[in-house]
């Protein structure tokens, strides 16, 4: 028996199930004819496409030409999901919320809820991006990335984040390409299992605000431990002054917000406790600007510096 020819799958052994039907819209390889009477075109050549429905090997649309096109199948589900998001105008994003890099805490923000679209548009540019879909919530735009074969690689998110627009991914990378529409329109629209905010305007304005409300006590090291002094709890004292040992009372610490063994421990305590923060001279709060992009570099190194010049401008007073 004949094999199939290469193009009949694409990325991870995917098979091209989803193709643009004579009217335009997305066709699934279901509800397609046998053969060229499918009249459909590949989402990203528009080349015809061949319906191959026999009965030993899966379902799934081919080249009529014979030619390889490599992102057919992540192109079709992009418009897959943009034409379910225009049908239905509405979408379940999950709850916002701040994760804390070193505790289970959670800082919630909004509910899971349901939204209403006004208006959808795949892959147009904006700024130096081409988001996968853009739809307006509210007034304001939100880019949807489906997730097919790569995610959203580092570049990306920091040009989104200058953006300032919120983006959810939706994952479609673990499930079968074979999806039915209706299967995919539960992923897409109504459920949460497989989608996450890769960036969050209201999360970033609110874990600034919590960073720059918080403490920032200076390292101090005391033979082989790791201390902080002034804890708010207080973890431990010693005449009668409050400290921490970092590696075993501060690690797991709902307060802990970040921490570096050259800088210090930024703790979020004094806030959350309703305690006036210590009046020492370098027990300070971080600038926000140090923790705009940490995915780019460690914050605390830019704490870090601060810190340093903050010891500078001290010294030459």
């Amino acid at each position: 028996m004949p094999r199939d020819k290469p193009n009949s799958a694409g990325r991870n052994g995917a098979r091209l199930t989803w193709a643009v039907g004579a009217n335009g819209e997305t066709t699934h390889i279901s509800e397609a004819e046998n053969g060229l009477r499918c009249a459909c075109t590949c989402p990203t050549c528009g080349g015809a496409l061949v319906a191959k429905q026999g009965k030993v090997v899966e379902h799934h649309f081919a080249h009529a030409s014979g030619d390889e096109c490599q992102h057919a199948v992540e192109t079709a589900l992009h418009l897959v999901a943009k034409d379910l998001l225009a049908l239905r105008k509405e979408i379940v994003l999950p709850a916002v919320e701040i994760h804390s890099r070193y505790t289970s805490r959670r800082t919630a923000i909004a509910p899971e809820r349901r939204y209403f679209i006004g208006s959808v548009a795949v892959e147009r540019k904006l700024g130096s991006i081409i988001p996968d879909v853009i739809v307006q919530i509210n007034g304001r735009e939100l880019l949807v990335e489906v997730t097919v074969t790569h995610g959203v690689d580092r570049d990306k998110l920091r040009k989104i984040r200058d953006l300032g627009v919120s983006c959810v991914e939706i994952d479609l990378s673990d499930g079968d390409r074979g999806l039915s529409r209706e299967e995919i329109e539960t992923i897409v629209i109504d459920g949460i299992t497989h989608k996450r905010w890769l960036y969050n305007v209201r999360a970033e304005e609110m874990g600034r605000k919590m960073l720059s409300e918080a403490t920032l006590l200076p390292s101090v090291h005391r033979g082989l431990a790791w201390h902080v002094d002034e804890c708010p709890i207080p973890a431990r004292t010693w005449k009668q002054k409050p400290y921490a040992n970092v590696i075993d009372d501060c690690s797991g610490c709902d307060y802990l917000l970040n921490a570096s063994s050259d800088v210090g421990v930024i703790c979020d305590g004094f806030r959350e406790l309703g305690k006036l923060r210590p009046p020492q001279t370098l027990v300070r709060r971080p600038p926000p600007e140090a923790f705009e992009h940490p995915e780019e570099e460690d914050p605390m190194q830019a704490v870090g510096r601060w810190l340093d010049e903050q010891r500078h401008v001290s010294g030459s007073r």
